[in-house]
């Protein structure tokens, strides 16, 4: 009996230990102050946290703010890449990028150069840079000689253009695309032809024309086929067709002897989280940032600045990418 008492008082006092810690602790901790986190106040170039749209949080700096982009915006603007393996797409109803109606050419040049007939058509923007570019021609040279031939084309006339050109050079031929892959579709495409003495002739970029060659990029337009070239562009040298992409991308294709499929390509590795592709227009020393921000599907958070004063640009490229053009 002794040894089973001691047994029951050792066991006794343990539970008394035990529950003296316990009523201790939780005296003492409910008197601890909770801690005080001051949020840290964002100042220039620090980061804070921003919605991107999607219900993300993302470290974004206080100068750019974002905006959504549906997946249609890859798909449109005046960078887009239309070739044989990346289609024009149709039915494209982009939120961020511009998308164009093409309007008659006719009603809306300037007087320094001749257009075909007033069905040619084409986008607003390309026809007030080809203005600027024809009007500088025609200063330059002192005469109205360069006709646009071609300008936006639809699915079905796009296919009586190929019908017609392999009628001409054969199932082998170059020259148009099959209906769906045509640049012609976007309304930022046209052709040219030289017109002297109402007689039409084809458009070589030589002699007096070398002028639109030679500062076609000054209002955002590009050689779209140049020499040399057809390894890449799938397209045999069309010196007569200019393809506009805005400045100032028009600007680094010519000043580096590139095509439009390697310029896309470029952007892919200057995405906005690092270094940007800065270009500058000599002539007017404006200054531009561009940078590109990967497509994520139906929808993309594109950070842009959030200054509403700033001048940027977006527009898709159909390889995957947004592009982002600030003017500095």
């Amino acid at each position: 009996m002794r040894k089973n008492s001691g047994g029951f008082v050792y066991v006794l006092i343990t539970c008394l230990v035990f529950l003296n810690v316990f009523v201790y602790s939780k005296i003492i901790t409910n008197h601890i102050p909770e801690a005080n986190y001051e949020k840290a106040e964002s100042g220039a170039g620090n980061a804070v946290e921003t919605d991107d749209g999607g219900g993300r949080a993302n470290t974004l700096d206080e100068n750019h703010k974002y905006i959504n982009a549906a997946d249609a915006d890859v798909k449109s603007g005046n960078l887009i890449l239309v070739n044989a393996s990346y289609p024009y797409d149709f039915d494209a109803s982009p939120s961020v990028s511009p998308k164009e109606d093409p309007v008659s050419v006719y009603y809306n040049k300037t007087d320094s150069y001749f257009v075909k007939d007033i069905n040619v058509s084409l986008n607003p923007t390309t026809i007030t840079a080809f203005n600027g570019l024809m009007d500088a021609f025609y200063e330059k040279v002192g005469k109205k000689c360069v006709i646009i031939t071609q300008g936006h084309r639809t699915y079905d006339e796009q296919k009586e253009m190929l019908d017609l050109k392999v009628a001409q050079y054969g199932e082998d031929q170059k020259v148009a695309q099959k209906p769906g892959f045509s640049e012609h579709h976007t309304g930022y495409a046209l052709d040219i032809s030289t017109y002297e003495n109402q007689i039409m002739g084809t458009f070589t970029g030589e002699d007096d024309y070398a002028f639109v060659h030679e500062n076609a990029h000054k209002y955002g337009f590009i050689l779209r086929y140049p020499e040399e070239k057809e390894d890449v562009t799938g397209i045999s040298y069309e010196p007569w067709h200019l393809r506009y992409v805005g400045i100032p991308h028009s600007i680094y294709i010519y000043e580096n002897g590139i095509t439009l499929e390697e310029y896309i390509k470029l952007l892919s590795l200057y995405p906005f989280e690092s270094g940007h592709l800065k270009i500058q227009d000599k002539d007017t020393g404006e200054e531009y940032e561009v940078y590109s921000v990967k497509s994520e599907g139906k929808a993309t958070p594109v950070p842009v600045p959030k200054d509403e004063n700033a001048v940027y640009s977006v527009s898709g490229e159909k390889a995957g990418n947004i592009i982002v053009t600030i003017q500095k």
